[in-house]
């Protein structure tokens, strides 16, 4: 019998919430819970970061960290994905806007070569080595932690669910909270996991990855798998 799947939703808590209203607005109501598998806390930043010439964001919480710190935003911006660029956008930026990971960041940065110090807004765990391998291109560049992903268990309701032999698709927005899951070890025949990237895959083998790595491949990998799981 083929039944529809419930979402489970593990983001922080403001992206979830965020993402659920998206995901509603694409493909109507469907069944979603929510259990965060990281905390966002972001930091104090120093106005002395509003020195670079450059402002890279691989995420929309530090440009949060940013607008926080009421750091100014007439510097040339650049940002990972469409979601970190509508929020850069809206602080007062006009960001270059990449393909959604830093592979892509990494190849647009090289081609554009920005001239000048960079400074790239980041949390305590990255998604590759994007100062790294600037720097080895002889870039100017420096790291500002801006906010710490603490780690959460899921909550029982979301353990009852994955449990429950329900069909249930678990989208995971990065290799961190892709990790996370991972140590859950609840890994069931009726779970579909999305990850964004192949960066995010790489813990969880059985994900499929979605087509684009941003909210709308994630909702379309969620829309493939809504109606397509089936229970004995």
């Amino acid at each position: 019998m083929t039944q529809s799947a419930s979402l489970l939703l593990t983001r922080p808590l403001a992206d979830s919430l965020r993402f659920a209203e998206q995901v509603r607005a694409s493909l109507g109501d469907m069944k979603i819970a929510i259990s965060p598998l990281l905390e966002i806390e972001l930091r104090p930043l120093d106005r002395g970061a509003a020195d670079a010439k450059i402002i890279v964001f691989t995420s929309r919480n530090g440009v949060a960290a940013w607008e926080r710190a009421k750091l100014p935003c007439h510097q040339r911006c650049f940002c990972v994905g469409s979601a970190t660029g509508d929020a850069a956008r809206a602080l007062g930026f006009d960001p270059f806007i990449s393909g959604g990971t830093v592979d892509h960041l990494l190849e647009d940065m090289r081609a554009t070569a920005p001239d000048g110090p960079i400074l790239h807004v980041h949390g305590r765990f990255r998604a590759g080595d994007l100062i790294g391998a600037l720097r080895k291109d002889g870039f100017d560049i420096r790291g500002l932690l801006a906010y710490e992903q603490k780690p959460i268990e899921l909550d029982q309701h979301a353990r009852a669910l994955l449990s429950g032999g329900e069909p249930v698709i678990v989208p995971l927005f990065s290799p961190r909270s892709a990790a996370q899951f991972a140590k859950t070890g609840l890994f069931q025949p009726q779970i579909d996991i999305i990850a964004i990237s192949r960066a995010a895959a790489k813990a969880l083998p059985r994900a499929r990855i979605a087509p684009s790595p941003d909210a709308k491949g994630m909702i379309a990998a969620i829309s493939q798998g809504h109606s397509g799981l089936s229970t004995p």
